[in-house]
């Protein structure tokens, strides 16, 4: 157990506060980011199984009296006049305590970006309308040329009636690509566990890094994925013709401001 216990330790440091910069410091993210976003995810996944795994340690060994959790909950009744007891049981309440205020402001922010998502498609309901020739696209009538995808519903793909107006065919099927590459590989799931670890655990370097990473990673991995199917001019010329302006909240939107 105690070997156990070292080696879990050693893994939560190594990826809370190695695994980011040497992700960083790589070059192979530019060459394969559908690759680089694979080992974030990895990353920040082991960085949470390590801590549950230490947390399960914390509970229940050693299972001498008064030492984990569950068999001091089975013994508190009992008077104990260690004071090792009392600083344990003082400094657990603190953990449980900082990670409370932690959770309380990070699970909210979770809500109100699933809040946002089904408002959005509540509205697209009212003002946008099928396309007959995608299956899973609807037609905002605006004149900015802007397209973003949303998570959930038959019809996950927005497009407005500016970029049909700007965007040739070719580059009209770029961007339908590049946004059912986000939702074919779940991109939006990704982001929301990454915006959920960072509120939980915002002073690991790693999270903060990837915060700042994978989103970059995500749309480079979309735009490969288009390039795959159309050829690079075409996505990039598509890219370039969008509108620069970000999406809207909860939402993955297509724009020309990366480098292809």
């Amino acid at each position: 157990m105690t070997v156990l216990a070292v080696q879990l330790v050693f893994l939560v440091a190594v990826l809370g506060w190695c695994a980011g910069a040497s992700l960083d410091g790589a070059s192979f993210p530019r060459r394969h980011p559908a690759s680089a976003a694979l080992c974030w995810t990895g990353a920040v996944l082991g960085l949470w199984a390590s801590l549950f795994g230490l947390l399960v340690l914390a509970l229940f060994w050693p299972g001498a009296a008064g030492h984990g959790f569950a068999e001091l909950l089975t013994t508190c009744l009992t008077p104990h006049s260690h004071p090792g007891l009392l600083w344990g049981a003082l400094g657990s309440c603190a953990v449980v305590a900082l990670y409370s205020v932690r959770l309380s402001r990070g699970v909210p922010r979770l809500w109100r970006t699933v809040r946002s998502r089904r408002r959005h498609r509540s509205m697209l309901r009212l003002v946008a309308r099928a396309d007959d020739r995608h299956p899973d696209v609807l037609l905002l009538d605006h004149p900015l040329p802007v397209a973003y995808c949303l998570p959930a519903g038959a019809r996950s793909i927005v497009i407005s009636s500016g970029a049909r107006t700007r965007l040739a065919p070719a580059e009209l099927a770029a961007v339908l690509a590049h946004e059912r590459a986000h939702l074919r590989h779940r991109h939006h799931a990704l982001l929301l566990l990454l915006d959920l670890s960072h509120a939980a655990l915002p002073w690991l370097p790693t999270l903060r890094r990837a915060m700042a990473t994978v989103p970059l990673l995500l749309e480079m991995a979309a735009d490969d994925a288009a390039v795959r199917r159309h050829g690079p001019d075409a996505v990039r010329s598509a890219l370039q013709s969008l509108a620069l302006l970000p999406g809207p909240s909860g939402t993955l939107a297509a724009a020309g401001d990366r480098p292809l």
